[in-house]
């Protein structure tokens, strides 16, 4: 375990002169580059000035390239405060299992709730906490998820050692549906912990509106006002919100960043009826059924295939660009639908290349998962840094939180992915310039993230001061 202070970055924050010290636990945090870091770093990086000294605790280096084998970019540890102390706390892969082969890791898949990740962490980091309580004079912890094996961790801690505890929620838990449960008892099972959690937690911060609307659907005695919604933000400066919708070359582009998180394995096995599955997956348990075949480009190619259809001039004037994981499915639906010599992939890119390749955008996609009968939760963490291009945004998106807060931006271009014809024509306006957009200042102002993280800190001030009354406040 060690630990470190980042270097002084830019212009010093506004400390408060009593500062609360806090845990801030987070399995994902830089030098890792995925999406998921981006919150945890964003609320530590400002908490100091609304008076709070988080401390934060993830892995080492090392366990973070044995797990992730993932992009890793040091520089975005450069944003922090040169005050914010990083406790390492490394993370031991699991041994050689006592069933090798297919039929043991079909095994160790079938009768596992958890995550692997965080499950192998936290006998260290059991071990470890008393010190950095001790040390630190620790009043309080905030525990981030996934992996959702932290939360019950994370509440066993609060109760012995009398600390109070924030779970932030990057996603939902038990209605977290890539593909189905194996069996209605793990649904039942997962269902039973994260309703343990809810209840034991001090306060419970998820990032939708749906999301807190279905926590509390699947969990009645859970007190309305235990749940907060903290959305994920922005953090770069924007004084004009103006939009200029002419393309910048003679080429339209339309780009996307990130994953897609879309495997059409899974997705048979989600939409598939269970009569029809091969026999040991008859078990499996799906309570509430999600298409993530809307959060692939399907229906987005779709409607680019029926506008070269109309408009074969268009072909020459589009071209769409993916920065991120190429898949095979992903060339599977460019040839599909007729796109090859259209579509370019870029592959990973960091933090910096990743904002270059946005400002080269004329448009940038999004997409949604469509959930049947019901709304989706999901809201892209990219839409955000998206709002902070000043470019249109193109939504193919589904009813849902998502949806909502494209509308409320004023900066978006809207698709049905079920009505290809009118998507395509809402295209063809889009590259010819003849979309009107009319971005709401006010709205997207207050999703800067320091306005965020104040709202994050009013929770912890008033949860500690809850838990200790003793405890002044400085404002």
């Amino acid at each position: 375990m060690g630990h470190k202070k980042r270097p002084a970055v830019g212009k010093p924050a506004e400390i408060h002169p009593l500062k609360m010290q806090i845990l801030f636990v987070a399995f994902e945090f830089p030098p890792l580059n995925r999406a998921g870091v981006y919150r945890p770093l964003k609320f530590v990086k400002y908490l100091p000035q609304f008076g709070i000294q988080p401390v934060v605790v993830t892995i080492d280096r090392d366990s973070c390239l044995k797990i992730f084998k993932g992009p890793m970019d040091g520089k975005l540890l450069n944003q922090l405060p040169a005050e914010i102390e990083i406790e390492h706390i490394p993370c031991p892969q699991p041994g050689r299992p006592v069933f090798p082969g297919a039929v043991g890791k079909w095994l160790r898949v079938f009768f596992s709730l958890f995550d692997d990740e965080a499950k192998y962490w936290r006998a260290n980091l059991t071990k470890a906490l008393p010190n950095l309580i001790e040390k630190h004079q620790i009043q309080a912890m905030v525990v981030t998820m996934p992996p959702f094996s932290m939360a019950p961790w994370a509440c066993l801690a609060s109760r012995k050692f009398k600390l109070p505890v924030l779970l932030d929620f990057r996603d939902a838990w038990s209605l977290r549906l890539l593909g189905p449960y194996r069996s209605w008892v793990h649904y039942w099972l997962t269902l039973r912990l994260e309703r343990q959690c809810l209840t034991q937690a001090d306060r419970v911060i998820c990032t939708a509106e749906q999301t807190r609307l279905d926590f509390l659907h699947l969990h009645p005695e859970v007190s309305e006002n235990k749940i907060e919604v903290i959305l994920n933000g922005y953090d770069a400066p924007v004084d004009d919100w103006s939009i200029d919708l002419r393309p910048s070359g003679k080429q339209f582009r339309i780009g996307y960043v990130g994953s897609f998180y879309y495997d059409p394995g899974a997705r048979e096995s989600m939409m598939r009826p269970w009569w029809r599955k091969r026999l040991h997956r008859k078990i499996q348990h799906v309570p509430r059924v999600e298409d993530w075949l809307y959060q692939s480009p399907y229906f987005f190619f779709q409607a680019v295939a029926r506008l070269l259809e109309k408009y074969p001039e268009c072909r020459e004037r589009l071209r769409i660009r993916f920065a991120g994981l190429k898949l095979d499915w992903m060339e599977a639906q460019v040839t599909q639908f007729g796109l090859a010599g259209m579509v370019e992939f870029v592959g990973q890119l960091d933090h910096c290349s990743v904002l270059a390749f946005q400002k080269d955008c004329d448009a940038l996609l999004v997409t949604s998962s469509k959930v049947i009968g019901g709304r989706d939760y999901k809201i892209s963490s990219k839409i955000f840094e998206y709002f902070t291009m000043r470019k249109p945004i193109l939504g193919f998106t589904t009813e849902g939180d998502q949806k909502d807060l494209l509308v409320a931006s004023g900066m978006a271009v809207l698709c049905d992915p079920d009505s290809p014809d009118a998507a395509a024509e809402t295209i063809r306006h889009l590259i010819d310039g003849r979309i009107q957009l009319r971005p709401n200042s006010d709205f997207l102002k207050r999703l800067h993230r320091k306005e965020l993280t104040r709202q994050l800190a009013e929770i912890i001030h008033s949860v500690v001061q809850r838990a200790n009354p003793r405890l002044s406040r400085t404002d």
